[in-house]
């Protein structure tokens, strides 16, 4: 383990456990304003259940789930199977400091852990959740997601805990209508194996004061993933603010809208105040696609703002273009930092958004 690795990994442990410490405070305020005549499933459950996390209880959990609004979850690790947990619309939900969901091995190539679809109104305090990555019993698929958020509205997760999916951490997307006013406050999204968090489809989308780290294992093995499935997906005020991206093997943050055209609706993006260390590539920008044979060329707007970029591995910014597009690039205030040992970045923003408007590959390296 090289010098840097360990210096990041004590920073992380420190930073993780003085969050540990404030959340014990948090919890017991929110607790306290919002939770007062909520149903705590530890007192319901029967009395010699298993607080190991050994005993699959997903059909139990389910059924509480079904009958009540405001719920805390007991305080103690809780196994459920890749049926996952299907919440519904009005609800409100707190884990206690020492509340988890653990996965059960899957084989499956798709699971949703927490499934949230054409519902609103969701609030989820603390979600603490674990995957099968290092346990799943098939090489199948890239699809297991630990939330999945679909045409749903009014969808907020404060400070969550999400690690070790077979796919995504938190997949965004949508089925009929795109999800609207969807936010995730905070947290620590860590070790996912094929993004932290996906974007397919939103409008109204904001992710702010979140660690999203060490993606790894299929790609595109990035920290956030902004990437449509198709035409009719919409990418439309999108906010990333105050995010850390740390040591994802291919991007901290990816925009990749190729699979939107010129009859899509226009993409509006900003990003504030990104931080990258270690990603392989902090900021990756792929408008367009060679493959795709539309002729009119996709609209919008990206502003880029007041982000920091330290130590990324094979570039600071890299555009991947193809077609030509219509979308509006504004870069402001930016940092580039690499070490004393590395050679120094070659920075020219006037000729990096002279090629992205050309439709010009080019990097910030």
């Amino acid at each position: 383990m090289d010098k840097l690795t360990i210096i990041s990994f004590i920073v992380f442990q420190f930073f993780f456990c003085y969050g540990q410490k404030e959340n014990t405070k948090e919890f017991s305020d929110i607790e306290n304003q919002y939770f007062k005549d909520a149903y705590n499933i530890e007192n319901y459950l029967p009395k010699n259940i298993d607080k190991n996390g050994g005993t699959d209880y997903t059909d139990l959990i389910q059924k509480i789930l079904d009958k009540n609004t405001k719920l805390i979850f007991p305080n103690f690790p809780i196994l459920i199977s890749d049926k996952g947990l299907n919440l519904r619309s009005n609800q409100s939900i707190l884990f206690q400091p020492n509340s988890k969901i653990i996965l059960k091995s899957s084989s499956k190539p798709a699971y949703k852990l927490i499934n949230i679809t054409n519902i609103s109104n969701v609030n989820i305090y603390f979600l603490n959740i674990e995957g099968d990555k290092y346990t799943h019993q098939s090489n199948d698929g890239e699809w297991g997601n630990g939330v999945s958020i679909k045409s749903s509205t009014n969808v907020h997760l404060f400070k969550p805990i999400i690690s070790k999916f077979w796919g995504d951490g938190i997949y965004i997307s949508q089925e009929a209508t795109a999800p609207k006013d969807i936010s995730i406050n905070g947290g620590i999204i860590n070790d996912n194996r094929r993004n932290g968090i996906s974007i397919i489809s939103g409008i109204n989308i904001l992710i702010k004061n979140t660690t999203i780290s060490n993606t790894n294992g299929h790609n595109p093995q990035s920290g956030i993933d902004i990437e449509p499935n198709s035409t009719n997906n919409e990418i439309t005020n999108v906010i990333l603010d105050n995010i850390i991206t740390k040591n994802n093997a291919v991007h901290g943050i990816v925009i990749s809208t190729g699979n939107l055209d010129g009859n899509s609706k226009p993409i509006s993006i900003k990003i504030n105040n990104h931080h990258d260390i270690s990603s392989g590539i902090a900021l990756g920008l792929s408008i367009t696609r060679n493959k795709l044979a539309y002729k009119q060329p996709i609209k919008g707007e990206i502003i880029i703002s007041n982000s920091d970029y330290n130590l990324p591995g094979k570039s600071f910014i890299r555009n991947y273009q193809g077609k030509k597009n219509n979308v509006r690039l504004i870069l402001n205030d930016m940092k580039f930092n690499k070490s004393a040992i590395s050679k120094t970045p070659t920075i020219n923003l006037n000729q990096f958004l002279s090629d992205f408007s050309d439709s010009k590959g080019s990097d910030i390296k």
